[in-house]
């Protein structure tokens, strides 16, 4: 081939697109816009379900009453599993197309440096012809300049190129990058999606028991509150007498204090019973003081690790004794001298002496336990004045395990979140 030929064909290549499936790319990104509208209608379907239920944050007096509750609960559920699956087919999507991105600059950077290696090489080529030698072959010196003005140009081109080779492989990098973070997303997201379709399950169950114990009446469920009622009374006063006996030695003068020691459980906070003697506590506790914090919250809501530690214990409290305490719990012991248990949960994501971190969901808030609404029972302890015992219980017929500490152990959590 001619050398002019070449020359030509070289800065033909220089403007060959980079991305030949933009289409294709397209295309997916249309798919992903779609889907983030459909994200955004699930959410404001959601948020219509909690508006709902924080109207009646207790717990109905009447079996029509509590049954409307479970079924907005189950519908607010259900809507959590699906905006959870368009978020997995939403990520799976993004990922396909940031792998379509990186399989396009992967195939433009070899074809760029293809091209530029070709373009290195015939102009290495030209600058070690002679003078004379190239004038000659160009049959004149005008051909000559025109020739050697395409070199020039071939010149600039290769710098060109060079730097969007550079951009190309800075690109692939972020790509990459990009990729690894929507698969840790999409990871999170399906461990979610199977962590949501275990609560919508157990409420689903919870509802079929509700009616099997009150037999569908009215009566029955008056008198199955005031039975829990109860029980709860009779619980809290035992509870209350052995952990007075405790009498664990621990220095309160030791702990921290102050705010900001310890993150909000929640990522949204509606308070609805602080800690120590309030008018509700009095009604509910022998002892007259409410023992922690209670957050509204609708059943299925994360719960997040107040602070780095390791997970002392956790368990359910209805296995032995139904309805009278926390339910779901979960202790953790912080490297600072505190420790927080989170109660009346639907699912635990924990276990004894795994580690997590501040911020790390660790379960999710329900209504398990003796609960007037599904809520987040969040308690801060003395570590020291702290245990997790196996306590044997007249009013339960059992032995039920579960944390318990001295009184002044108990410490008012307002004080460090």
């Amino acid at each position: 081939m001619p050398r002019r030929s070449k020359l030509w064909l070289l800065l033909l290549l220089l403007l060959i697109p980079l991305f030949l499936r933009a289409q294709t790319a397209e295309e997916l990104q249309a798919q992903i816009d779609q889907r983030s509208k459909q994200i955004k209608e699930i959410e404001k379907e959601i948020a219509q379900y909690q508006l709902s239920l924080a109207a009646t944050t207790k717990q109905s007096n009447t079996l029509s009453g509590e049954i409307s509750i479970i079924n907005t609960t189950i519908k607010k559920l259900n809507a959590d599993i699906k905006l959870t699956e368009t978020k997995i087919e939403n990520s799976q999507q993004t990922i396909q197309k940031l792998q379509l991105d990186i399989g396009n600059k992967d195939s433009s950077i070899e074809d760029n440096k293809i091209s530029l290696a070709e373009s290195l090489r015939l102009l290495a080529q030209e600058k070690d012809d002679n003078l004379l030698e190239r004038v000659a072959s160009e049959g004149s010196f005008s051909d000559f300049w025109v020739n050697q003005e395409k070199i020039n140009r071939l010149e600039e081109g290769i710098h060109d190129q060079m730097a969007i080779l550079r951009n190309l492989r800075a690109d692939l990098v972020d790509k990459k990058t990009a990729t690894e973070a929507e698969e840790k997303k999409l990871f999170a997201l399906k461990s979610q999606l199977a962590d949501q379709k275990k609560i919508a399950n157990s409420n689903y169950k919870a509802k079929d028991e509700l009616l099997k114990q009150t037999k569908n009446q009215e009566a029955g469920y008056k008198q199955l509150l005031a039975n829990r009622q109860a029980k709860k009374a009779a619980f809290e006063k035992e509870l209350f007498n052995f952990e007075s006996q405790l009498n664990i030695k621990f220095n309160l003068s030791e702990l921290p204090n102050g705010k900001g020691i310890l993150r909000w459980p929640l990522d949204e906070i509606r308070v609805t019973q602080y800690f120590g003697k309030t008018v509700d506590a009095k009604r509910l506790y022998t002892s007259g003081t409410h023992s922690g914090v209670d957050f509204g919250t609708a059943i299925g809501t994360p719960v997040r690790a107040a602070q780095s530690g390791i997970i002392k214990g956790t368990g359910n409290t209805d296995t032995i004794c139904p309805g009278a305490s926390y339910g779901n719990w979960i202790l953790i012991e912080h490297n600072n001298g505190l420790s927080t248990l989170y109660g009346h949960l639907s699912l635990i994501k924990v276990s004894a002496s795994q580690k997590v971190n501040v911020g790390e969901v660790i379960g999710y808030s329900g209504n398990t336990g003796y609960s007037t609404g599904p809520h987040l029972h969040f308690t801060v302890l003395a570590s020291e004045g702290t245990k997790i015992m196996g306590v044997p219980s007249k009013v339960c017929k059992g032995t039920y395990t579960m944390p318990v500490a001295d009184p002044k152990a108990y410490l008012d959590p307002m004080v460090y979140l």
